[in-house]
């Protein structure tokens, strides 16, 4: 099959480091093992992709941040569109892959120009994160763009939170789809040697160590964790923990491990070179996910299955998607609490046996239900239905 992925959001750099880059790249690769050709439309590009992926590179230019920069990423969109017509028109897919993006509703007229079936991947409600978490001035412009992406579309979800938010906004059909892993990268034995190298390199070789891994952003709960290790602290001296990545809340987080309670006890790499994820995972005693409380949870944390398919024990936020992404191989704590937080992780170190049972027991399920592959099928599956509903509509 020859698919064409759109990626018109210059937030997600192909090649980054970011979550949203990983998915993109991984979602590529995976399709491409199965046998498909992938030609990626994209903004920004940070990086290479796998081997065998096409970029076709649609830089925008400098887009300023915040409502300034709203009426660029507009004309962004758009031009983004344009640019994209003829590309399509020469490449001819099989499927047009949009990711959905704040401002970007013309995916349906690029793929019906080029007679190509299409298939929307949602990863959030765009508009409404955005105004949460950094404002949004144009937010009816935003609004009406989504809606017009998704009305009529079949449509991939992330998880359950996010297809109900979609099936108000009128797709052709949703299927559930979440993240998945790259399980023979994350393989703890294989990974086992350049762990014990993350460790020595960090002068931890001794230590009790919990991590987190991902952006740094206010609704991750890192400053919850920290707390939790506070606590942690007055009774395990060698406890400690490692925060791999970066973003908006690093100084701050910075600022409160400098504290007396927590001084020497934290390191923060910030971003590494996604390779080094898997070891970076393989050498915590204990990985968390701590979640801030939220009444509209929607994610699906790519952090949490990279730990289950590293065969790590985890300690999570209690949310939906979450439980039912560690279906019971993990433990799972009110978001917010670090004394739970503090308790589960304690319990964990205690019990080294029933810690690596469970992560044990998290790897095997990563391997039988997270894979990548298993994704690129779902999504390959979801487009034949969507050919043949389109197909049916053409006879009537």
């Amino acid at each position: 099959m020859r698919i064409a992925f759109l990626l018109p959001d210059p937030g997600i750099p192909v090649g980054g480091t970011k979550g949203a880059s990983v998915h993109v790249a991984e979602v590529c690769r995976a399709l491409i093992d199965l046998g498909s050709s992938v030609t990626l439309l994209a903004q920004r590009v940070a990086g290479p992709l796998p081997d065998g992926v096409d970029i076709v590179h649609l830089d925008p230019g400098p887009i300023p941040r915040g409502a300034a920069g709203e009426l660029s990423r507009m004309r962004a969109c758009a031009d983004f569109a344009d640019r994209a017509a003829p590309q399509l028109a020469r490449l001819h897919p099989d499927l047009v892959y949009e990711r959905l993006s704040l401002f970007f509703d013309a995916g349906a007229a690029l793929a019906r120009h080029a007679g190509s079936v299409r298939l929307v991947e949602v990863n959030a409600p765009v508009a409404a994160e955005r105004e949460r978490h950094f404002g949004l001035v144009q937010r009816e412009a935003a609004d009406r763009a989504e809606r017009i992406a998704i009305a009529g579309a079949q449509v991939i979800a992330v998880s359950e939170p996010v297809a109900a938010w979609v099936r108000e906004r009128g797709p052709a059909g949703v299927d559930v789809v979440g993240n998945g892993v790259d399980n023979a990268r994350f393989d703890p034995d294989a990974r086992r040697g350049d762990a014990l190298a993350v460790r020595r390199n960090l002068g931890l070789d001794d230590a009790e160590l919990v991590g987190f891994m991902g952006s740094l952003k206010p609704w991750h709960g890192v400053d919850v964790l920290l707390d939790a290790a506070e606590r942690l602290a007055l009774h395990r001296p060698s406890l400690r923990v490692l925060v791999v990545g970066d973003g908006p809340c690093r100084a701050a987080l910075e600022t409160k491990a400098s504290t007396p309670g927590l001084a020497g006890r934290v390191i923060f790499t910030g971003g590494i070179d996604p390779r080094s994820v898997p070891s970076h995972l393989v050498a915590l005693d204990v990985a968390t996910a701590p979640f801030l409380p939220s009444d509209d949870f929607y994610f699906s944390p790519l952090k949490v299955v990279e730990a289950m398919a590293a065969g790590r024990p985890v300690v999570a936020s209690r949310f939906g998607p979450i439980e039912a992404m560690l279906a019971g191989n993990g433990v799972i704590v009110p978001a917010g609490d670090a004394h739970a937080l503090a308790g589960a992780i304690s319990r964990l170190l205690d019990d080294r046996v029933a810690a690596a049972s469970l992560g044990s027991a998290a790897r095997r399920h990563a391997v039988l239900t997270h894979g990548w592959d298993g994704v690129a099928r779902r999504i390959l599956e979801s487009a034949e239905r969507s050919r043949i509903n389109q197909s049916t509509v053409v006879i009537r």
